[in-house]
């Protein structure tokens, strides 16, 4: 009988319960789906709501250990951004279309503390930018306390002298759950793209919270800067996000 629990503990993930949102799984379970939308709010001076963009994102457990997603916002990225599709308002230089692009997420579970994740992504159309990206999603968490962090490497596979460049990309976040149900992160880290890095690298910085008022349903929102520090910063470029996020297990799929 201990054999056969242990077997089972390494072949599916350990799960939280849905108040506990610090320890949440870095999958989803197996049938399970996560519907976000995400409005994407300009807050620089002279131009808030310019850009405006609405970006939704779908994750299906296709395993215990798989989870693969259809992604269209900066938030699905770990951006602190806008510009995602669908594009509400724009200008010249963002959301000059509608349509901006999108891409595929997949990550596995290899431990109940680290997922390798790749995502193939298009991140524009005019010029067309598609880009592959690799990393790994991990946490350390302990009691109410979680630091998280998604990094990965973006390799431009088309139009790199467009835009399209390589980046590393090293997200953070320090996460506290006071009480059930409500999540406090600060979010920050280091991005760069590789053929500036030395004077091209910038450190964004957010607030974000997130509220589970009912079992599946999940309010998100984060205020920060796109690029408080570096040796390019903008501090004027400030963005707020607001996520709606629903989550359903499917146990009738095969």
């Amino acid at each position: 009988m201990v054999a056969v629990a242990l077997v089972g503990a390494l072949a599916t993930p350990a799960r939280a319960e849905p108040a506990d949102l610090v320890a949440r799984p870095l999958v989803l379970a197996r049938h399970e789906v996560e519907a976000n939308l995400t409005l994407e709010v300009n807050l620089r001076a002279r131009s808030i709501g310019v850009p405006l963009s609405l970006a939704p994102d779908l994750w299906v457990g296709v395993t215990p250990r798989l989870t693969l997603g259809l992604i269209h916002g900066n938030r699905s990225l770990d951006q602190i951004d806008v510009g995602g599709s669908l594009c509400l308002r724009g200008n010249d230089q963002v959301c000059d279309a509608t349509y901006q692009g999108s891409g595929i997420d997949a990550r596995y579970a290899w431990r109940d503390d680290v997922a390798p994740r790749v995502r193939l992504v298009l991140r524009d159309l005019d010029p067309a930018k598609p880009a592959l990206t690799a990393g790994a999603l991990a946490r350390w968490q302990r009691g109410r306390f979680a630091i998280t962090s998604d990094p990965y490497l973006r390799l431009g596979l088309a139009n790199r002298d467009e835009g399209n460049r390589d980046a590393l990309v090293v997200p953070l976040w320090l996460a506290v759950q006071p009480v059930e149900r409500w999540l406090v992160a600060l979010h920050t880290g280091w991005n760069s793209e590789l053929a500036v890095i030395r004077d091209g690298w910038h450190v964004p910085l957010g607030v974000a919270t997130t509220v589970r008022p009912w079992r599946r349903l999940e309010v998100s929102a984060e205020l920060g800067f796109v690029s408080l520090l570096g040796p390019q910063n903008q501090f004027q470029d400030r963005a707020l996000l607001v996520t709606i996020g629903w989550t359903q297990a499917v146990s009738s799929w095969p």
